[in-house]
Order: structure tokens, then C-alpha cells, then sequence
């Protein structure tokens, strides 16, 4: 993986939500977990995370939704369109969602994660690391916090 954040900007389908932000666009990762599903409505999502301290919102805010004990994602409340993730706890730890940055196709995804919930159905022919869940101790840790199991179910 290339350690190297660089400037990006992005938003929303309608333009209201805009941000800019500095990622590193060689560490993005798919995510098959069933909360990505359901909020995107996409059978994954490839998100690239933040470096914290660097994002901005130039102009409108997304509104946020609580999609878990350890999560919020923020879309836009004209057009619905999904743009970020975050730690509701800790600010600093947000993702954007691919799809919303202004140049996706300079975005190279390294791993698949979460992939005990992949729908049988999408397939990927790349040769990409495939982390389950609980493959992740820093996934394992946060869960368990808010009294979860492996797989994001109460205990």
C-alpha cells in the first residue's frame, strides 16, 4: 500500500452537499458488510478513509443518520445520496464513499472487507486480500464496547 494522502474534493448528485478532504487513493477498500448494503442500497461499497483533521465541508452539511452503535452516515436531504461515514464517538475516523468523490477512477481499492455478508451473486475477479469481520481486532474492539458480537449482533 502507498502511504500517500492527496487533496480530493466531492459531493453529492445534486451538488447542495460538497466537501474536500485529503485520502490516500490507493488504500479504498469494498465493503460487503449488510449495513453498507442496506444504506446504499448497493450490494457493496467501496469507501476511501480520511485523514483525520483534513475534512471540510464547502457547502451544505450532510444530515446525519445513526446506522449503528459505532456509526453514522451523512447524505445529502435533497437527493438522498449518500457521501460519508463516520464514528459518532470520534469525528476524526470518517470514510467518504467513492461514488461521491469528483475523480472515483483515481481511486485503487486494496482489500475486500466484511466478506461474510458478499451476496453470492457479486463477483469480483480480482486477486484482493478478503478480510471476514472478524479478521479485524480494531472492527472486534469497537464492537464489543457497544456490546456486540462478531458479526454486529447484541451478545
Amino acid at each position: 500500500m502507498i502511504e500517500k494522502y492527496e487533496s480530493v474534493t466531492g459531493g453529492c448528485f445534486c451538488g447542495a452537499v460538497r466537501y474536500a478532504a485529503e485520502v490516500n487513493l490507493h488504500d479504498a477498500y469494498y465493503c460487503h458488510c449488510q449495513a453498507c448494503q442496506k444504506l446504499t442500497g448497493s450490494p457493496a461499497t467501496v469507501g476511501v478513509l480520511v485523514r483525520p483533521g483534513t475534512l471540510s465541508y464547502t457547502k451544505e452539511e450532510p444530515r446525519f443518520f445513526q446506522s449503528s452503535p459505532f456509526g453514522k452516515s451523512g447524505f445529502c436531504q435533497n437527493c438522498g445520496s449518500p457521501v460519508i461515514w463516520m464514528s459518532p464517538e470520534d469525528e476524526e475516523w470518517a470514510n467518504v464513499y467513492v461514488g461521491s468523490l469528483d475523480h472515483p477512477e483515481n481511486v485503487v481499492p486494496s482489500k475486500h472487507d466484511c466478506v461474510e455478508s458478499q451476496l453470492p451473486w457479486h463477483k469480483f475477479a480480482d486477486d484482493l486480500p478478503r478480510n471476514r469481520s472478524d479478521d479485524d481486532p480494531e472492527l472486534m474492539k469497537m464492537w464489543a464496547k457497544f456490546g456486540l458480537s462478531h458479526d454486529g449482533k447484541p451478545l
